[in-house]
């Protein structure tokens, strides 16, 4: 770095240099030979890293009951050489062209106590082993290639999208203390809901003889018309997975394939807010090359989700879908929805026909698949 200036997502604003011991002491111990169970610990795989080539880690919790939960976090995309050069990170002072996270290990052991994840009499996974892969290689957790860019102080650089290699040698640990679950919860967020869409086949083939399998795609869902020649080219996702996608609907393809090939052992489920703002956001920027928070972005989202919808039903009977209508407070003038459920005491609080979207997880995970807020997509 010493050839070039830095870039602002590079350079460490003095209040986060204010607190960064503060971050570093909170952060979870090394996961020992021997972990204890019940304690949140972390996994520094040999070789994995994040997109700007820093050290990555998983968290993972050993639970008391023979049952897993995989959880891939979200934080946006890069697909081409526009949006590799614009980062979103805290160093930064402009986010406002920020299109996937770096800089995620300061914060990301805070985040483990909420939502599906949270440690209370009230999530029916506390028990669950859990296994959470953080998001910082902009390419769904999917990708094994390294891509070269021109960043905006002009120098040349390279985006590490490793987020399957990444993945894979975390796996390579988990699947020594998790051995044979006798339940599997694929779980993920925004580009984490991309990531379970994309890598649910690839994880159930490491657990063969579990019978029960879950897997729910929470808020990802976006139209882009060449994510195939993204993942093969741009991402370089591994071809068994990189061959299901061929149309303008990654998270379809990805669903439609993972239950034509596994059919009813695996059951999946699909939720999201009915005119989420950051997917209304980022979809609007697809479509029309800028960022928009507006009735329009949220009237297109909510058109799209519909069709989403539709085409699941279709394709997977027996889906299980939960639409929710929860307000962003922040775009409440736009009409806009809140984006992501499960990771979020809403999972617990907000109802939909009178469930909850933990009772309609919890339900799944039992066999009764349940489909909720189709006519909110009406209104």
């Amino acid at each position: 770095m010493a050839d070039f200036k830095l870039e602002s997502w590079e350079r460490e604003p003095l209040w986060l240099k204010l607190i960064t011991p503060f971050l570093k002491k909170k952060r979870f111990p090394e996961l020992p030979e021997k972990p204890e169970t019940g304690k949140w610990y972390r996994i520094y795989p040999e070789g994995c890293v994040a997109a700007n080539g820093e050290r990555t880690h998983a968290n993972f919790f050993l639970g008391t009951e023979n049952h897993l939960l995989v959880f891939f976090q979200g934080g946006g995309v890069s697909w081409n050489e526009y949006t590799a050069a614009r980062p979103a990170s805290l160093y930064s002072k402009n986010m406002a062209e920020g299109f996937y996270m770096i800089h995620v290990d300061l914060f990301s052991d805070l985040s483990l106590n909420k939502g599906i994840l949270e440690d209370s009499e009230r999530n029916s996974f506390r028990g669950w082993s859990k296994l959470v892969l953080p998001y910082n290689t902009g390419d769904f957790h999917s990708g094994c290639g390294d891509f070269p860019y021109t960043a905006l102080d002009g120098s040349r650089r390279i985006l590490h999208h490793h987020g399957y290699r990444n993945y894979r040698k975390v796996m390579e640990t988990v699947t020594q203390f998790v051995t044979a679950p006798d339940r599997l919860l694929i779980s993920g967020c925004s580009g984490g809901g991309f990531g379970t869409a994309l890598l649910a086949d690839d994880l159930i083939g490491l657990y063969p003889n579990c019978g029960n399998v879950v897997t729910l795609v929470d808020s990802g869902f976006l139209l882009l018309k060449n994510w195939d020649s993204v993942a093969k080219d741009v991402w370089q996702t591994p071809k068994e997975i990189a061959d299901r996608i061929h149309s303008d609907n990654i998270t379809l393809d990805a669903l439609t394939a993972l239950h034509e090939k596994r059919g009813e052992r695996v059951k999946i489920l699909f939720s999201c807010s009915v005119r989420d703002a950051a997917l209304a956001r980022m979809q609007y920027y697809i479509d029309h090359g800028n960022f928009s928070f507006s009735k329009e972005a949220g009237m297109v989202a909510q058109k799209n989700l519909q069709q989403m919808c539709d085409a699941l039903r279709k394709y997977i009977p027996g889906v299980g879908l939960f639409v929710f209508d929860t307000p962003d407070k922040q775009h409440a003038k736009e009409v806009l929805t809140i984006h992501c459920i499960i990771g979020d005491k809403t999972v617990y609080e907000y109802s939909v026909e009178g469930t909850t979207a933990m009772e309609w997880i919890k339900q799944a995970t039992s066999g009764n698949i349940q489909q909720i807020g189709l006519d909110l997509l009406k209104e």
